[in-house]
């Protein structure tokens, strides 16, 4: 099952434009950390899996909604920044994990 998510892994690992920032959001004791973050567009979320559970990316937000799938201990995630807006990142495994983004232009 895994082998059919690489290519969207690498894709969405790979580094991001010229001035674009990269801000880590730890996952750790089941929670996210920082809980809220802004960025710009073009800036990346690289979500690392700090944790001895595994962990889930899910953004429901209309118009921002993505599903990075479940992450195991030890695992990175990039979520890139493609447009400006607000909205809310959440762990399926565990609902009490969320964090709150701002994208600016």
């Amino acid at each position: 099952m895994y082998r059919y998510l690489a290519p969207i892994v690498m894709a969405l690992t790979m580094p991001s434009a010229a001035g674009a920032a990269e801000v880590v959001v730890q996952m750790e004791g089941a929670d996210y950390s920082p809980s809220k973050i802004e960025a710009r567009v073009g800036d990346v979320l690289v979500f690392v899996n700090d944790d001895a559970v595994d962990h889930d990316v899910f953004v429901p937000t209309a118009g921002h909604g993505v599903d990075l799938g479940k992450q195991v201990p030890g695992a990175t995630t990039v979520l890139p920044l493609g447009k400006p807006g607000r909205f809310e990142v959440e762990c399926v495994i565990h609902p009490q994990m969320h964090i709150e983004v701002l994208v600016r232009p």
